[in-house]
């Protein structure tokens, strides 16, 4: 999830609570997660286990979204395609 700068703070504490209190249906695919402050804008991501498991991917995503009162789509990139630096990485899958 991207937010403008400075606005990422609520969102990150939602998700830091959600992680802890297991509020995940597929918690257990849940690996960890990271926020990225950056020049212009800040991201929130969800490390997940296993990339090929869309079902798993998709209600993350969905329920991530619905904690945080999110409206915009979140994409899911694939850890082997982010690692190539490709700013144009396509998104595996979205909700």
């Amino acid at each position: 999830m991207n937010f403008p700068k400075e606005k990422s703070d609520k969102s990150w504490l939602y998700t830091l609570l959600a992680l802890i209190g297991e509020q995940f249906d597929h918690g257990d695919e849940i690996c960890g997660a990271v926020v990225n402050i950056r020049g212009k804008q800040e991201r929130i991501s969800i490390w997940t286990k296993n990339a090929s498991n869309e079902a798993a991917q998709v209600s993350i995503g969905r329920q991530w979204k619905e904690f945080l009162d999110y409206t915009n789509s979140i994409g899911f990139i694939i850890h082997e395609d982010a690692k190539k630096l490709d700013r144009n990485a396509k998104s595996a899958y979205t909700a």
